[in-house]
């Protein structure tokens, strides 16, 4: 293995920390010393924060990794990866920095372990700017099991801003991944939803709940199946994830209730861009074709997908993809909002 690592310039695209993720997963994966420069250059608080600083901090222990750079405002690392190994881990981003970025990251390493892994994970499980932890329970955990990653999403607390406290654990064991094709959705099997409520009026899940019922029935010609989680959190928060699965693929959306936004509100919006990726002929929505293509790098054969739009997200992960392993991927534009992606594996 060579020494000298790719370069990834973290201003590019989005220039968030999607990149930095993105780049440390792809190095422990591919065994290449990766160095991240100009990260989040350009946000009003530029380099390393502290969620950036777990997930890559994840990333190291599991791969037995050696960083260099890797401090509160940094602007630049040096990942020199190792072996994936399984075990037991524990991560705390502090307060409420998110969980599901952290998990972004480890998950693709995750595959590599050979054994069982158990991982620990302490922060913000339902946060602003990234998924909600029912996201991965009822859209990313069945996408993976299809490529045949079995692992188990157990939350045993939930985590809202500001103070965060959420815990989840995710439990497992290394895979050889199947190439996923993903032409067709075939026929739609359920319309589900997840809603939860911690530390407010029981009113705002009933009036969300109702509300949802209503238009996703107009909008699916199914009865949703509904679930509410209630409980007490170091913060207040609510929301809302959907699901729509087909025989095969599963399609998602999710909405986090604000402050002065109407509990009907957030049910609507969460059902209409479920119905934006339902009516498109998509086989993954916008939010699943941004992650899963790190994992069919990983697989073996060609994977393809359907996806209505190609976020600023997805072209970066697909451009830092690129850096590592050359020209994997091809995009072809079906028709006006379709687009086919193919990847190759190894």
């Amino acid at each position: 293995m060579s020494l000298r690592p790719i370069i990834i310039d973290g201003s590019y695209g989005e220039g968030g920390g999607q990149i930095l993720r993105t780049s440390v997963a792809l190095s422990a994966i591919t065994g290449a010393p990766v160095k991240v420069i100009n990260i989040r250059k350009k946000r009003s608080n530029p380099g390393l924060r502290n969620q950036h600083i777990t997930a890559i901090k994840a990333v190291a222990e599991i791969s037995r990794a050696k960083v260099e750079g890797l401090r509160i405002g940094s602007t630049e690392i040096v990942f020199y990866p190792g072996e994936p190994k399984p075990g037991k881990f524990f991560f705390d981003v502090g307060t409420a920095g998110s969980v599901t970025l952290v998990l972004q990251s480890v998950l693709p390493v995750l595959t590599l372990t050979d054994g069982q892994f158990e991982v620990k994970i302490r922060g913000g499980t339902d946060v602003p700017w990234s998924p909600p932890i029912d996201y991965f329970k009822y859209i990313l955990k069945p996408l993976l099991h299809q490529m045949g990653f079995e692992f188990e999403v157990e939350v045993k607390n939930r985590g809202f801003y500001p103070r965060g406290g959420g815990e989840i654990i995710i439990r497992g064991e290394g895979a050889q991944l199947r190439a996923m094709q993903l032409k067709e959705r075939g026929r739609l099997l359920e319309i589900g939803a997840s809603i939860w409520l911690y530390n407010l009026p029981e009113h705002i899940a009933e009036r969300m709940k109702r509300t949802l019922m209503i238009h996703a029935y107009n909008a699916f010609k199914e009865t949703p199946k509904v679930v509410i989680d209630r409980g007490r959190s170091l913060s207040p928060g609510t929301g809302v994830v959907m699901y729509a699965r087909f025989e095969r693929t599963v399609l998602g959306s999710d909405r986090l209730g604000e402050k002065g936004v109407r509990a009907e509100t957030v049910a609507q919006e969460c059902v209409e861009k479920l119905r934006k990726e339902v009516s498109s002929e998509a086989t993954l929505d916008i939010h699943a074709a941004d992650q899963m293509p790190t994992f069919m790098v990983l697989a073996k054969g060609e994977s393809s997908y359907k996806v209505r739009e190609i976020t600023n997200h997805a072209r970066t992960n697909l451009w830092v993809i690129s850096q590592f392993l050359g020209d994997v991927y091809y995009i072809k534009e079906l028709k006006e909002s379709l687009y086919e992606i193919r990847i190759r594996g190894k």
